[in-house]
């Protein structure tokens, strides 16, 4: 369990020293929250529906990719849903909420909904480089649908300064894919911080 505080205040921390520290805008939040003292939550997958990447749709984006390209986007879409499904678990858990995944019908009486509508990959060079984004929205909704809370968090990650002593965690941010599996992280973390701040009266 203090492992896991640490990491989380660790992501959060750290994001806020590079100067990149997602904030969350609510669109919209039930009053009175009906979430207070309420520890079970199902989290569906995130929807990518309608996903833009950078100022293009996500299927001409792919149009240009060859084979492998299109693999490595499509895993890194599955890497991103795992990160950020894993942080707001982990995170949950800390303060005490059961988060749980689910892919269809649940019991739980409150559903997480995750929406990423815009990506950025960023990128690096030897002489330049420019952070990844990701942008998600986050529904909370009884079972049957109907939104209590519907909130956006946006993350940046830039590329490390490469060098021999980067840890492999570093290392994996000189690429696309793990520029934003560290984006995914960060907003896992602050949206079990958001739910938190929902649950208690």
């Amino acid at each position: 369990m203090y492992r896991r505080s640490f990491i989380a205040a660790a992501l959060l921390g750290a994001a806020a020293l590079v100067g990149c520290a997602p904030s969350w805008r609510v669109v919209t939040q039930a009053s009175p929250a009906p979430f207070v003292g309420q520890r079970y939550f199902a989290l569906m997958p995130i929807d990518f529906v309608g996903l833009q990447i950078i100022d293009q749709s996500e299927d001409r984006y792919l149009a240009g990719k060859d084979g492998d390209d299109y693999q490595r986007f499509m895993s890194d879409k599955d890497s991103i849903n795992e990160e950020f499904a894993k942080a707001l678990v982990e995170g949950a858990k800390d303060e005490g909420i059961e988060v749980a995944e689910a892919a269809g019908t649940t019991s739980a009486p409150f559903v997480l909904k995750p929406y990423v509508g815009y990506m950025n990959p960023g990128f690096y060079a030897v002489v330049s480089s420019a952070p990844s984004q990701i942008r998600l929205t986050l529904r909370i909704t009884t079972r049957d649908g109907k939104v209590l809370d519907e909130v956006q968090f946006s993350s940046r990650t830039p590329s490390p300064i490469p060098n021999t002593a980067l840890s492999a965690a570093e290392a994996d941010k000189l690429t696309m894919g793990g520029r934003w599996r560290e984006d995914a992280r960060v907003i896992g973390a602050y949206a079990a911080r958001y739910l938190a701040s929902r649950v208690e009266p």
